[in-house]
């Protein structure tokens, strides 16, 4: 086992799955400041919590791949390149879901409500985890772990400390975006590469047929998967994207309208004092006025 690629790997990778988490992490110690529910104390053990749930689910996930060859467990790094790809589709087309999702995760306190937080957050870890489990040995697994755990603890520290420096969070928060995507994607690629699951796949297709079709096979398996797959999350995320009439005002609606298609008017009295603290409501159509107007007359 070589332990400084280990060790650069699991940063690597660590870094990669977690840079979302940051900022979520930057809101919980900012909101700490004000709330006495929340403290930074509790945020770092509800980040260990749901890292650790995280870590045991990623754990079972590679305790099931251990019955399989690890060759076809590598296709699994096609996840990473998935979550890239639905990581820029919204960037491209973001939804009016997306826009609240800072506010939710700002008004949740508690140690469990952190540990929630980033077990949602921790879908991505997951599909990661997995298969780079998948392609090495125990001893290298728990240099991963332990090093997955000294890195959160200075990430919490990093978070904590960028909370204090706004300017430098605004700039990072600007770009970093942009960056996660093609990340995500290469480190897929980076996992399918080194589980040789394509040559492996090749081989044992062309084992069974004299025409050699493994890698047009693959290809085609490939291109429509990974097509169907951004079709998919673009078909998602075009439904979801946010419209100038998310944020209509009530001012913007249209006017109720009778049984004959006439505007209909509200009108308010305000005649005495009883009326002001019991406003009532009186809806005349076009008619009943135009005969009002007559009578007075």
């Amino acid at each position: 086992m070589q332990i400084g690629q280990a060790i650069g790997t699991a940063c690597a990778t660590f870094a990669i799955t977690n840079i979302d988490d940051a900022f979520v992490l930057v809101t919980f110690f900012a909101e700490s400041a004000t709330s006495k529910a929340l403290t930074p104390l509790r945020i770092t053990i509800g980040q260990f919590v749901g890292f650790t749930v995280i870590v045991v689910i990623s754990m079972i996930g590679f305790g099931v791949s251990l019955v399989l060859p690890s060759e076809p467990i590598g296709f699994l790094g096609l996840l990473p390149i998935i979550l890239g790809v639905w990581k820029l589709l919204e960037l491209l087309l973001p939804s009016a879901e997306d826009e609240t999702d800072n506010a939710r995760v700002a008004g949740m306190k508690g140690v469990l409500t952190v540990a929630s937080v980033t077990l949602m957050n921790g879908g991505d870890n997951i599909g990661v985890y997995i298969p780079l489990f998948s392609q090495v040995r125990g001893a290298e697994i728990a240099v991963y772990i332990i090093v997955y755990y000294i890195l959160l603890g200075l990430w919490l520290l990093a978070a904590f400390l960028v909370m204090r420096q706004k300017h430098v969070l605004r700039i990072v928060e600007k770009y970093v975006h942009y960056v996660i995507p093609f990340l995500y994607m290469g480190l897929g690629a980076y996992i399918v590469a080194k589980s040789e699951c394509y040559p492996w796949s090749i081989e044992q297709i062309d084992a069974q047929h004299t025409s050699h079709p493994g890698c047009a096979i693959m290809a085609v398996t490939t291109v429509v998967l990974l097509l169907t797959a951004i079709g998919t999350i673009f078909w998602y995320r075009w439904g979801h994207k946010a419209t100038p009439s998310d944020t209509r005002t009530d001012n913007d609606a249209p006017a109720q309208t009778n049984d004959e298609g006439q505007e209909m008017t509200v009108i308010q009295s305000n005649s005495n004092a009883e009326d002001a603290t019991n406003p009532q409501h009186v809806v005349h159509d076009g008619s009943v006025n135009a005969g009002q107007n007559q009578s007075s007359g």
